[in-house]
């Protein structure tokens, strides 16, 4: 059995400090299924290390599903009479896990800008091109239609992608 703290698990699931029971069974999962040690030949190099990896899965799965861990007492720096907002830190450092989104959160961002912008890209594209079409004086629509098409056609793709990833 090996032993694992909670940070350590949560950076190994890929979940947030406030993760549900839900969200970390369903980040254990995810990664189950990518490195199961039944997806290599038995007896491989590749079985031995996704076996290893599966254990500390595991682990990090069963150290997040026990009890939390006590609350750390914050620490205050900076003044927020000074025109800026005072910054609350953890004890262990401010270059912490916690510190950053996860990639789920991220996903989900990527998702709806990309989706949004694209779809209102593509849209001005394709009414550039119909107003430019009826004006004989619009020396613009031979290039911004086709760069506005582009460029929404790239975030429609990045928004798709990140849907992808979320499902």
């Amino acid at each position: 059995m090996v032993a694992m703290d909670r940070s350590e698990a949560r950076r190994l699931l890929g979940v947030s400090p406030g993760a549900s029971p839900r969200q970390v069974e369903s980040a254990f999962r995810k990664r189950v299924r990518v490195s199961h040690p039944d997806r290599y030949p038995p007896g491989s190099e590749a079985a031995e290390d996704a076996t290893v990896v599966m254990q500390q899965l595991t682990a990090a799965r069963r150290t997040l599903s026990s009890e939390p861990e006590p609350p750390r007492e914050a620490v205050v720096t900076g003044s927020p009479g000074k025109g800026g907002a005072a910054y609350v830190t953890r004890p262990d450092g401010p270059n912490t896990a916690e510190r950053f989104r996860s990639a789920e959160d991220i996903d989900r961002l990527a998702r709806s800008w990309g989706l949004w912008w694209g779809s209102f890209l593509v849209v001005a594209a394709i009414g550039s091109f119909i107003i430019g079409s009826r004006s004989a004086t619009n020396d613009a629509v031979p290039i911004w239609s086709p760069a506005l098409a582009l460029i929404g056609l790239v975030s429609l793709v990045i928004g798709w992608r990140a849907h992808r990833r979320l499902r």
